[in-house]
């Protein structure tokens, strides 16, 4: 096929390991060949211009490095006034390991006005002064990277705008969600104000009346369906945690359990062959036995929990040994029922928040996280006019010892 009708639809799978868990950052291209082919490494070009559908193929460490690579004239040690967000984000107080624009540091070589990449806080004194380290977030780690050609098809015509160097887009998060050395990110788990709330009425309240409608595109829910397919047991009993009128599980031999707080939600879920109404925010307490699931999933609703670490004691309890917990988000939530501290992180940092809840919890183990951006999103979808990208998706997930 002539290159200039050329059109490949392609995944990018990014993979490294940090201290705490495995990861896997993947990212959809729709690549117009003729004027977006050449803009990734060159081993994925030609697969983009010359591939088969189904070919993959690894990319060279080396290729990787080039745009990761950690240069220690990038750490910079600082007074406390060098960080000046716009007054719209006066609130934001620096917190260690957490990221910041580039853009909100003033005084600093090499640093522009508006700079819209991540640095990270790597200390702070009692004074305010800090340590900033701008090299990028998976600087510090070995990454491997891969790409499949889904699909090939062929353009009728060709058209202006913008060209889009999806390597780059694809870099654009990961490493985020890692600690920094294995220290502890400053998540202000202990701080009651992390988990306030713009409404702090009862969540009886706010959820009284049923809403059935999704919470994700249809192409995400696709995509966390196709996700559990090849990532939990294909029968067993499964508890869908803060379920709702949806679940997103595959097909399978499950007896489902539905955890929620309102039952004609419960009852509009085909899913669910037992319906539970209780209200983990006014008591965690899970009220199941222990050790009877052997899959928990807790699908877009992490961020409305205010006592997190005591819910997971609990997803832990009633977990069998060897049983698996999953969390899943995007990037929508209810703005006056979300907690503080998820509003304040970038999306990539959730999963690093979440991960920070799994390892502080005792017994559960083999932690990894996943992602999944760039898939368009329907043209049905409702939201379609505000954005041509389908909410992408997060996953962290581990699994309890089996000791």
């Amino acid at each position: 096929m002539d290159l200039k009708k050329r059109r490949v639809e392609v995944v990018l799978q990014i993979m490294w390991e940090s201290s705490l868990a495995k990861h896997v950052d993947e990212y959809f291209c729709s690549v117009n060949v003729w004027r977006e082919g050449d803009l990734f490494p060159r081993k994925i070009s030609d697969l983009v211009m010359y591939g088969q559908e189904g070919e993959e193929i690894e990319v060279n460490s080396s290729e990787i490095k080039s745009m990761i690579s950690y240069e220690k004239r990038k750490v910079y040690e600082c007074k406390n006034w060098q960080f000046k967000p716009p007054k719209s984000l006066s609130y934001l107080k620096l917190k260690k390991g957490r990221f910041y624009l580039l853009g909100f540091f003033k005084g600093l070589p090499g640093i522009f006005e508006g700079n819209p990449f991540p640095g990270r806080i790597l200390d702070i004194d009692s004074s305010g002064n800090f340590v900033l380290d701008a090299n990028h977030p998976l600087a510090l780690f070995e990454v491997k990277a891969k790409a499949k050609l889904l699909k090939i098809s062929k353009k009728d015509s060709e058209v202006g705008g913008r060209c889009k160097n999806f390597w780059e887009a694809s870099l654009n998060g990961p490493g985020m969600q890692a600690r920094y050395k294995n220290n502890p990110t400053d998540f202000e788990l202990d701080n009651p104000k992390s988990f306030s709330r713009l409404d702090e009425n009862e969540d009886t309240i706010f959820y009284h009346e049923p809403r059935l409608i999704g919470h994700i595109d249809r192409t995400c829910h696709h995509n966390l369906i196709r996700f559990y397919e090849n990532k939990i047991p294909k029968s067993g009993k499964v508890l869908d945690l803060m379920s709702s009128f949806e679940s997103h599980l595959p097909e399978g031999d499950y007896e489902v359990y539905g955890l929620g707080i309102n039952m004609r939600e419960l009852e509009a879920n085909s899913r669910l062959h037992h319906r539970v109404v209780h209200d983990l925010n006014a008591d965690p307490t899970l009220p199941f036995e222990s050790d009877y699931f052997d899959v928990v999933v807790c699908d877009l609703s992490i961020e409305y929990v205010v006592r997190p670490l005591e819910l997971l004691k609990e997803v832990k309890r009633i977990l069998k040994p060897g049983g698996k917990i999953f969390f899943s988000f995007s990037n929508r939530y209810f703005p006056t029922k979300v907690i503080k501290v998820w509003i304040d992180l970038h999306e990539f940092e959730r999963m690093g928040y979440v991960l920070e809840l799994l390892a502080r919890t005792e017994e559960l183990d083999e932690l990894e996280t996943y992602s999944l951006r760039g898939y368009p999103r329907p043209v049905e979808d409702r939201w379609s006019f505000a954005s041509n990208f389908s909410d992408p998706l997060y996953v962290v997930y581990g699994k309890k010892s089996d000791q």
